[in-house]
């Protein structure tokens, strides 16, 4: 597929949303399916998980804003009413991770991750469709999070707690504050007084001091205090998250008209884009701090949040070569797309996830939007 700046709204409008609304939904039991095969059919998981309800109900929302008709409004419902009536603790508060296809809670505890994509999901719907519930739950959440998972110690957050709140020991990872970041950003546009932003600052400062270097190798993996974790695991680097907080980075100085992280905006994409990127202009999996090549597949989402980054940076003649590139080899003949391609161009998963519907929504919409 040619994929072009002037036929992306077309193609989330009209293709990719439109296929996961006709064979993304259970129609039984509620809520959504997490993966579809290469025939459009549910991947037969035994579970529904938070993660999927919260990134299609903002993709869907998305598709909204975009002027997809009423079935993005009645999908984006759908993922809203089984998300709040299945997945959220109507006892200690918050968001149970997975549920049993029919939304009985199986696994209780209380994760940073999922937690900061209900925050980034539900304020996003507001903004788009309106709404308080929406928004008081944003707040709520963000509130149980910000009272029961801080880190005063360390910094930052812990990432995993009991069905009750209790942090539990394990390794930190960057990732799910990158979109504790992300969520942060989107709870401020709608709710300019809460001090979201100022949250939002204290993490772009721990990505400065404690999640990379000085030449923008971004780790991903911890120990307590924040040392790189030991051996492999901590200089694991994977250049798609550089990407992604460029646009954060970005994002974070246009809202707080504070220009301070760009430097270190500047230094991640740098690091990415040097050590990440192949020939052919497909993103890798994984490097090491030194930029040597870990992991030379190539799956779908950084190579999405490569694009995100081209559009901010202005960088036209990239961004085109990058959407043509994803076209080609990642959209297949229906409108959906490959999961993972190996380093020659090979595929490697036909199953669809339907957690990767998000990046391609939150890249391609950034792309639509008029050169800076």
């Amino acid at each position: 597929m040619r994929l072009t700046r002037a036929g992306l709204r077309t193609h989330l409008v009209d293709e990719l949303l439109p296929l996961w609304a006709r064979h993304g939904l259970d129609r039984d039991r509620g809520g959504l399916w997490n993966r579809l095969r290469a025939d459009r059919t549910p991947v037969p998981d035994d579970h529904k998980r938070l993660l999927v309800h919260t990134r299609q109900l903002y993709a869907f929302s998305r598709g909204v804003e975009l002027g997809a008709g009423s079935w993005a409004s009645e999908a984006a419902g759908a993922a809203l009413e089984f998300l709040v009536s299945r997945f959220r603790d109507p006892r200690h508060g918050g968001w149970f991770s997975t549920t049993s296809l029919d939304g009985r809670p199986l696994d209780r505890g209380k994760g940073l991750y999922g937690h900061a994509f209900a925050i980034f999901a539900l304020a996003e719907h507001h903004r788009i469709a309106g709404g308080s519930e929406p928004l008081r739950l944003a707040r709520e959440t963000w509130a149980l999070v910000r009272e029961r998972l801080l880190d005063p110690k360390s910094g930052g957050f812990f990432e995993q707690a009991s069905e009750d709140w209790q942090p539990l020991p394990g390794p930190r990872r960057q990732n799910p504050h990158m979109h504790l970041f992300e969520a942060l950003l989107a709870l401020h546009r709608v709710a300019p007084g809460d001090g979201a932003l100022a949250e939002a600052r204290a993490l772009a400062q721990l990505a400065e001091t404690r999640f990379s270097d000085g030449h923008g190798a971004l780790g991903e993996l911890f120990g307590a205090s924040w040392q790189p974790a030991p051996g492999a695991p901590g200089e694991a680097v994977e250049p798609g998250h550089g990407f992604e907080w460029f646009a954060l980075l970005h994002a974070f100085a246009a809202l707080a008209d504070d220009r301070t992280a760009l430097p270190l905006a500047r230094r991640l994409f740098d690091f990415a884009e040097r050590h990440g990127v192949d020939a052919d202009g497909g993103v890798f999996d994984q490097v090491d701090r030194a930029g040597r090549h870990v992991a030379t597949g190539k799956r779908l989402w950084p190579q999405l949040e490569r694009i995100k980054a081209l559009a901010v940076q202005g960088d036209e003649a990239r961004l085109d070569a990058a959407l043509a590139r994803c076209g080609e080899r990642y959209v297949d003949s229906g409108g959906g797309w490959h999961e993972q391609l190996a380093r020659d161009g090979s595929v490697v998963s036909e199953a669809q996830n339907a957690t990767s519907v998000y990046h391609v929504v939150t890249a391609l919409g950034e792309a639509l939007r008029p050169a800076r």
